[in-house]
């Protein structure tokens, strides 16, 4: 299992807090593009409205990232995978906002502890982006039609594994992902307002697009 030496943990804790921030924002938009081609794949999403589509991605990317985080977190020594290796909580120290991070990693570490299977773990992750009360949705029965189809595909296959018990610590998870949303969105304001021409001109568009201001939004596609 690969870890950070020493020298590059100091390296990346000694960045400024604009360097690791634009560091961490490129790598959480390289994570929304594989959570917008997962969308693709979910039964009915395609046949969503393209304004649905988008709205659902536009607020539930980043709780499918942080679901999916937990495939990459190691409970035994509380580190996860990032930049092709396991790295802990000191190595984010730089980006100044250590509520958030240590929230994630807590999130992280009780998701993973419940030792999902993949497929498990899959049709969670599309129940946490079908989520029929987001902003900005033009037909939320439709939205709400996929979601039961996806709720009962989460149960049977619960059922089937024997591990019907998983499904109230699940959805017990779901208002922990909006807090740590929150709180992102929160930090994200912190931050533009420190370094407004870095957000403006260093960090990828999409990120800008789904945390950003009315004024950064550019266009997202699920095409």
């Amino acid at each position: 299992m690969p870890f950070f030496d020493s020298p590059t943990v100091k390296a990346l804790i000694d960045q400024s807090v604009d360097e690791m921030w634009q560091h961490c924002a490129v790598r959480l938009t390289d994570a929304v593009q594989y959570v917008v081609e997962f969308a693709k794949r979910i039964p009915g999403f395609r046949q969503l409205c393209q304004n649905d589509q988008i709205a659902l991605l536009k607020s539930g990317s980043m709780e499918v990232v942080l679901v999916r985080m937990s495939r990459m977190f190691n409970t035994e020594n509380n580190t996860v995978f990032f930049d092709g290796k396991f790295a802990g909580t000191e190595l984010f120290k730089s980006l100044a906002c250590g509520d958030l991070i240590a929230t994630v990693f807590d999130f992280a570490h009780n998701l993973c502890a419940l030792r999902l299977t993949e497929q498990q773990m899959a049709v969670f992750t599309a129940l946490v982006l079908l989520n029929a009360d987001r902003p900005c949705l033009e037909d939320r029965e439709r939205v709400q039609r996929v979601r039961r189809d996806v709720e009962l595909a989460l149960s049977h296959t619960l059922h089937r594994d024997n591990q019907e018990s998983l499904l109230h610590k699940l959805y017990q998870r779901v208002p922990v992902l909006k807090s740590l949303c929150a709180l992102h969105i929160e930090k994200l304001r912190w931050f533009r307002q420190l370094y407004p021409l870095t957000v403006h001109s260093l960090f990828p568009p999409l990120y800008k697009e789904l945390f950003g201001s009315d004024t950064d939004t550019q266009s997202l596609t699920t095409h």
